[in-house]
């Protein structure tokens, strides 16, 4: 297949604007005097990727390009301060095009519960919230109604279960809305309801008997906070964390306040095509509405560190900073990611909103880590390889990082592969594709919408955002988002009568449903 795409809207895809990669923007508050030989080693060769007989080994540059990752921010921390800070590539593509700074802004998707637990903490320490206590004890706006058959025998629905992801409560995470979606109340996404694109919040499993990701968790938080305190969840976390840390480039607000747009890294989808209107919108503030930079993720995770080696005057007292990270379940403490065992006080997080992957991680017993975001989703295969080699460089107390093999290999060769092999549009006329619009079912639960909007086809599986589908032939289709193509099928009549979903090496059909 050649090497190129569609375009979008009139704009250049990323791989046309590799020249502006590389420019270190940002000057570390107290630079190492080695720092610039240490972060020259670490772009210009990240780790080898084997996969079996495969290996590659690339700079950064040549990575971000080759991922379709258009801008990297980058802050390490050593020995519990921000050794350096760097920015490398575009927020923005196109007419827009500028560089990624220090002051960038990305969304921090999942690393917002993190914070938000953080602000939980917040009122739990001044006594003004029970970590024990019920969920429904906070909440007066909504209720969450009573236990799916079967999963009411694990005891209450309580704030240190819901922040360690062990409510029972529906798993998932949020698609988020575009520019001109409407916008659900908090109300309307806990009870599922239109115009929000999620299910309800159900207590589905007994609390406290397993750990299951659960963005909808985090809203019943984030309600918690607003009905307790009686003010906009985004005015809480700013006063109770943000703040206090002078953290001044990260906020809840939405809509993004217009002084901060102008600084916000647009998302790009897995090929490296900006999303409409740069980013989704997500009401679902404490699960996934954090928007910030490197800079001020370490310097909260520098605080949260020092907190829980024992020092005073940071956002949490040495004991709660210690209960946030203790393992709970499987892994989760309050709001973080934690090892069971571990002896060097690991504590970290990602986040992936559509167009956008970030994450962080810290020892908090030697003050070593890392904060990484990007303004793509190829970001997530990225970002194990800078990780890797700055672990690497550091000498960091873990497992040997010199080469990134296994599962995290195969993500990263699984998204390479995809970019290298880009497949080419061909245009239809809209009464063509209007043949194909209709419903399919891909298993008794799940059904594909296929829609025409403004001559483009769309797809939506359940539900999910839609997605923009683009011919490859008069009855092939494929989709830049995720590596998958779809096949309509029509009897001898033309009549269209079903598709075939091409996905991971399997063939699944999806009959026509609708006549």
């Amino acid at each position: 297949m050649t090497r190129a795409a569609r375009p979008f809207d009139g704009l250049a895809i990323f791989f046309l604007l590799a020249t502006t990669l590389g420019q270190a923007v940002a000057t570390p508050p107290r630079p190492d005097p080695a720092a610039d030989a240490r972060i020259q080693r670490i772009a210009s060769a990240l780790p080898a990727v084997t996969d079996g007989e495969r290996r590659l080994q690339l700079s950064l540059e040549q990575w971000m390009q080759a991922l379709g990752v258009p801008g990297v921010g980058i802050a390490v921390i050593d020995d519990y301060r921000i050794a350096w800070i760097r920015s490398y590539g575009v927020g923005r593509t196109g007419p827009e095009e500028s560089p990624v700074t220090s002051r960038t802004l990305f969304q921090a998707a999942s690393i917002a519960k993190p914070v938000t637990a953080l602000a939980v903490l917040r009122e739990v320490d001044a006594g003004r919230m029970d970590l024990d206590a019920g969920i429904g004890d906070y909440l007066r706006s909504w209720t969450l109604p009573a236990p799916e058959p079967g999963a009411g025998a694990g005891g209450d629905v309580t704030l240190r279960r819901l922040l360690a992801h062990a409510g029972g409560i529906t798993p998932g995470g949020f698609a988020g809305y575009g520019p001109d979606e409407a916008l659900p109340t908090l109300v309307d996404v806990l009870a599922g309801t239109a115009p929000a694109n999620n299910p309800p919040a159900r207590v589905l499993t007994p609390p406290g008997t397993e750990v299951a990701y659960s963005g909808l968790g985090y809203t019943l938080l984030q309600l918690a906070l607003e009905d307790e305190l009686r003010r906009p969840f985004a005015d809480i976390v700013h006063d109770t964390v943000l703040a206090p840390l002078g953290l001044h480039d990260s906020t809840f607000a939405l809509p993004l306040p217009e002084g901060m747009r102008a600084r916000a890294a647009h998302g790009h989808t897995g090929t490296g095509t900006p999303l409409e209107g740069g980013w989704r919108r997500h009401p679902e503030l404490a699960a996934a509405g954090l928007w910030t930079t490197p800079t001020d993720l370490a310097t909260l995770v520098i605080d949260i560190a020092k907190a829980r080696r024992g020092d005073s005057g940071h956002l949490l007292a040495p004991a709660t900073a210690h209960a946030a990270l203790a393992p709970q379940n499987d892994g989760t403490g309050l709001g973080f990611v934690v090892r069971d065992g571990d002896a060097h006080g690991y504590f970290a997080h990602s986040g992936g909103n559509a167009g956008y992957f970030a994450h962080f991680e810290m020892l908090a017993d030697t003050g070593d880590g890392i904060v990484v975001m990007t303004n793509a989703d190829g970001g997530h295969a990225l970002v194990p390889l800078l990780i890797a080699a700055v672990a690497n460089e550091y000498d960091w107390p873990l497992c040997d990082r010199r080469e990134v093999a296994g599962a995290r290999a195969e993500r990263v060769f699984a998204r390479y592969d995809l970019l290298a092999n880009r497949r080419v549009a061909i245009e239809l006329a809209p009464e063509a594709l209007a043949h194909y619009v209709g419903r399919y079912r891909l298993t008794p639960a799940l059904v594909f919408d296929i829609t025409l909007v403004d001559g483009q086809l769309h797809l939506r599986l359940g539900d999910q955002p839609r997605f923009p589908l683009f011919a490859e032939t008069p009855s092939k289709f494929f989709l830049e988002a995720v590596d998958a193509q779809i096949s309509f099928v029509a009897d001898a009549s033309g009549r269209v009568t079903g598709l075939v979903l091409h996905q991971g090496g399997r063939d699944q059909p999806a009959p026509r449903i609708d006549d």
